[in-house]
């Protein structure tokens, strides 16, 4: 059996790596300043950051809180809102008599003023009824003076018949006291009594004959034409009959701007109380403004207002407040709100105000209906004694308040 020689392992290392080459010399660093200390760099640091520094933890706050203070002192003078428009007359235009439309003499946008005629509806038959209007007139002028002569005839017959009477009752008397004493007829006495009776009857119908002349001339035999009821009836016709041929022309009642013209049309047929076409003011404006309610607590009438119209940015009119809406605008809406049923739900109400523009401002270029921005002068500014009373008030309702509750608590 063969010896197995034993030989130490070899070193794979060495195998396989090179041989190792000699270091370069090392090249020396050049000098450099010592650093200096932590805290001796860190309070240079410190100084520069202490303007900024107070910059926002002083400026800052103080500023804003001259800011605010400013705008507390300023704010609650001024009330404004943008719910406002411009407000003009508006006049439908509508023929108080009906027929057809025979002269139109205004266009579409044409300025007319109060009293210029605007256009004409057929006048033929108007004027057929004011000559029998004439007429009706003219007779009862007529019937007035028969009348006053029947009266005057019926007066004398009266005499006459009265008279009459009075010889036929002698006659009777006598023939009576003659047919007693025996020397006289019964005939006699009969033809007497007969006399009679036929003059009382004369008189009787002559009398009713003048009653009834007078009471047609009113009770007063005496009483002018003017207060005779057939001449007053006539003379009423006559005037509506004069007053419906004027209103056959058609005249401006305002002056302004005509608008809709175009809905004038030869020969149409215009009813009598229907709207044709309109005129609208263009001088007399106003601002129609709807602020919330909790803005009015220091808007009175006459406050003076300025006014910006959205249509000429840059330009201001000035105005006052007119008046002031006795209700809100809910009140006044076909369907008024039911607060006391249902579900409710509280919205800030708002109130209706006008704004009168001040005379001697050039408003020729408005227009009804423009959305406006108005601003309310109340000359109301916050001070520190109004801060103090605030303050108190709402301590005072607090303490209210929280006796109240006790108070139900305690029930």
């Amino acid at each position: 059996m063969s010896e197995v020689k034993q030989f130490p392992p070899r070193d794979r290392k060495d195998e396989t790596s090179p041989t190792p080459q000699p270091a370069p010399p090392a090249v020396a660093p050049p000098p450099t300043a010592p650093r200096a200390a932590p805290e001796a760099d860190a309070a240079p640091r410190r100084r520069r950051g202490s303007p900024s520094r107070f910059v926002l933890l002083v400026v800052v706050p103080a500023a804003a809180a001259a800011i605010g203070g400013w705008w507390w002192f300023a704010s609650g003078r001024y009330v404004s809102t943008d719910n406002a428009y411009i407000g003009a007359e508006k006049v439908l235009i509508t023929p108080q008599v009906s027929g057809p439309i025979v002269n139109v003499d205004i266009v579409e946008g044409q300025h007319v003023n109060a009293g210029d005629k605007l256009f004409e509806i057929d006048p033929a038959p108007y004027r057929s009824a004011v000559e029998l209007a004439k007429g009706r007139v003219e007779a009862a002028k007529a019937q007035y003076a028969n009348l006053k002569l029947s009266y005057k005839s019926n007066a004398d017959q009266v005499r006459m018949s009265t008279d009459a009477v009075r010889v036929r009752q002698n006659d009777f008397d006598r023939k009576s006291t003659l047919a007693k004493q025996g020397a006289g007829t019964v005939n006699d006495l009969d033809q007497s009594n007969a006399s009679l009776i036929q003059a009382k009857q004369i008189l009787a119908f002559v009398e009713q004959q003048q009653q009834s002349a007078a009471v047609q001339l009113s009770g007063d035999p005496n009483a002018p034409l003017e207060k005779f009821p057939a001449f007053i009836e006539a003379s009423a016709q006559l005037e509506d009959a004069q007053r419906n041929l004027r209103n056959t022309e058609v005249t401006a009642p305002i002056a302004g701007v005509a608008t809709q013209v175009t809905q004038i049309q030869l020969g149409r047929v215009a009813a009598a109380g229907t709207p044709i076409f309109s005129i609208i003011n263009d001088r007399d404006l106003w601002v129609d403004a709807n602020p919330k309610e909790s803005d009015l607590t220091y808007v009175h009438p006459g406050l003076p207002v300025s006014i910006s119209v959205d249509t000429f940015p840059g330009r201001t009119w000035r105005g006052k407040v007119g008046a002031i809406a006795p209700g809100t605008g809910a009140q006044f809406a076909i369907l008024p709100p039911q607060n006391a049923s249902g579900n409710w739900v509280k919205v800030v109400q708002r109130v209706p105000l006008r704004v009168e523009f001040d005379p001697g401002q050039d408003t020729r270029d408005l227009r009804a209906g423009m959305s406006t921005i108005i601003e309310i002068d109340t000359g109301r500014k916050h001070s520190l004694a109004s801060l103090w009373s605030d303050l108190a008030a709402g301590n005072e309702a607090e303490v209210g308040a929280a006796a109240s509750s006790a108070k139900a608590a305690q029930k």
